[in-house]
C-alpha cells in the first residue's frame, strides 16, 4: 500500500491485482516504467524449499540437470532513446526506480558531446552489483533475463550444455568488464535472450562511489575481453 501511494503520487497509474492472478503468488502491484515495460510487484510468493532442504543439507542436490542455475539474477530492459528528439527512457527509468522503488545506481555509461546522457544504467536493491539493467535502443523490449552460477567453470559447463543440446548460443563465454560477471548469451525456443551469469564482482553498497564508463570504453564495459560491441 505504501508503495502504492508513491508510484501514484509520482503520477504513474497502478492495478492491485487480487491474490490468484497468477499461481502461488499473492495480491500485486501492477504499473508501467516511464519506458512502457510492465511491472507486477507481488506480496506473497510460495515458498517452495530447496531440493537439499534446510536440516543439516548437503552443499548440492545429486539430481542436477543442464547448466544447474540457482536462481534468477537479474533482467536487462532497452529503453527507447532518441537525442535528437529529447527522448531518454533510460535516464527516466532510473529516476522512477531511484526515487520511487528505492534502487541505487551503481554503474553507468555516459555518451553524447558532452558526456552526460544516460546510455545505459545497473541499479541494485541488493549488495549484487544489479538487481536491474536499462539499456538504450531504438524502442522498448526485453533484452535478457540473466541465472546465477557458481563461477567461472560453470559458465564453461554451461557452454558445454549448450553446444550439446544445438542451443544458439549468442555470445561465447566472456566476461563484463561493467559488473565483473562471466556471461554467456543465449536464446530459448522462443526466441528470448537469456544469460548464465557467475561471479558477485564486488559488493555493491549504497555509499559505493558509481563507476562510470565514457563513450570510448563502453565496448570493454560491455565485453572485456574483446572490447567489441555485438549487434542485438
Amino acid at each position: 500500500d505504501d508503495l502504492q501511494r508513491k508510484i501514484e503520487a509520482y503520477g504513474v497509474t497502478t492495478t492491485i491485482l487480487e491474490e490468484g492472478n497468477l499461481p502461488s503468488i499473492g495480491r500485486m502491484l501492477q504499473f508501467n516504467l516511464p519506458s512502457g515495460h510492465e511491472m507486477r510487484l507481488y506480496a506473497m510468493k510460495e515458498y517452495v524449499g530447496t531440493e537439499v532442504g534446510t536440516s543439516n543439507p548437503d552443499p548440492w542436490p545429486d539430481n542436477i540437470k543442464g547448466a544447474g542455475a540457482h536462481w534468477l539474477d537479474h533482467c536487462l530492459l532497452m529503453c527507447e532513446m532518441n537525442p535528437e528528439t529529447g527522448v531518454n527512457k533510460v535516464a527516466e527509468n532510473t529516476r522512477f526506480v531511484v526515487e520511487v522503488l528505492d534502487f541505487f545506481l551503481t554503474e553507468q555509461v555516459l555518451v553524447g558531446p558532452n558526456g552526460d546522457m544516460q546510455a545505459a544504467t545497473w541499479l541494485a536493491r541488493t549488495t549484487t552489483p544489479h538487481d536491474i539493467a536499462f539499456v538504450a535502443g531504438p524502442h522498448m523490449g526485453l533484452h535478457h533475463i540473466a541465472f546465477f552460477l557458481d563461477s567461472w567453470h560453470d559458465i564453461l559447463k554451461s557452454a558445454d550444455v549448450m553446444a550439446k543440446t544445438k542451443t544458439k548460443i549468442d555470445v561465447p563465454p566472456t566476461r563484463h568488464g561493467i559488473t565483473r560477471g562471466e556471461t554467456i548469451y543465449f536464446f530459448d525456443p522462443s526466441g528470448n535472450r537469456n544469460e548464465t551469469f557467475a561471479g558477485l564482482g564486488y559488493l555493491a553498497q549504497r555509499d559505493r562511489p558509481v563507476t562510470t564508463w565514457d563513450e570510448s570504453h563502453m565496448g570493454r564495459g560491455i565485453f572485456y575481453h574483446t572490447g567489441e560491441m555485438v549487434a542485438s
